[in-house]
């Protein structure tokens, strides 16, 4: 079987799936920078000059296609709220509607040539985590102030705090690892694939990769919106019950 070279090789194979995982391209203050903060920081520099390009171009007659699309997203984003909090949350609409729109681009911009997707990388996860634990946080002090929002933690009595606390660990911890986890297993599939079926598999993987990336931006998405929504009704009728 000399000469035959095997979709199995080792030293190709090993090429593929380390291209899936993070890679440090360079040094900032002695930091290392991976190529996923990289490609953050693109996908953020596209979202904030497209906001500062349409803000200008914004037309309440004869709305172009890009304006149409964005109200889409917002519009669904706003009904979604509705459905799961039983009324609207305007206040809610913009933070939900970015935090969805910059998932989904993560996940799918490794479909572009020569890009990949940050939240193959837990850190990437992990700070969306946090931030939508942070989110939480911030609404709920809107809600309830400093007071209120720390007295939750030990409701119904005191010695539920650890468990409180527990739980946020616990959740910040399953939000980054789920969204980690489906993202790199998509991209693994997608490299073996590839080499076992280099002809037919790129299409049907990339189509199975769009779904799943959107799929998981809505996923987290409905998750953070859940915990605010939670965190404020707390505090709504705790006020009625005073």
């Amino acid at each position: 079987m000399d000469g035959v070279v095997s979709p199995f090789n080792g030293k190709d194979k090993g090429v593929e799936i380390e291209s899936v995982f993070p890679k440090v391209l360079f040094t900032l203050g002695g930091v290392p920078i991976r190529d996923t903060v990289v490609h953050t920081w693109v996908i953020l520099a596209v979202l904030v000059g497209f906001a500062y390009w349409a803000r200008h171009r914004y037309r309440v007659w004869e709305p172009r296609p890009w304006q149409l699309g964005v109200e889409t997203i917002v519009t669904y984003v706003d009904e979604l709220i509705v459905d799961i909090a039983g009324r609207a949350r305007p206040e809610l609409v913009p933070f939900l509607t970015t935090m969805i729109t910059f998932i989904a681009i993560a996940n799918l911009l490794g479909l572009v040539p020569m890009l990949l997707a940050p939240t193959r990388d837990v850190n990437t996860t992990l700070a969306l985590a946090l931030i939508s634990l942070a989110s939480t946080y911030l609404y709920s002090i809107r809600a309830r102030g400093v007071g209120g929002w720390l007295k939750s933690y030990i409701e119904p009595v005191a010695f539920m705090l650890p468990l409180n606390l527990l739980g946020e660990i616990s959740r910040v911890t399953s939000m980054s690892l789920r969204l980690f986890g489906n993202i790199v297993a998509g991209e693994i599939i997608s490299a073996v694939m590839f080499m076992l079926v280099p002809l037919l598999s790129p299409l049907l993987m990339n189509l199975l990769g769009m779904i799943t990336g959107v799929l998981q931006a809505l996923v987290f998405t409905v998750l953070t919106l859940v915990f605010i929504i939670d965190a404020t009704q707390l505090a709504e009728e705790s006020e009625s019950n005073d």
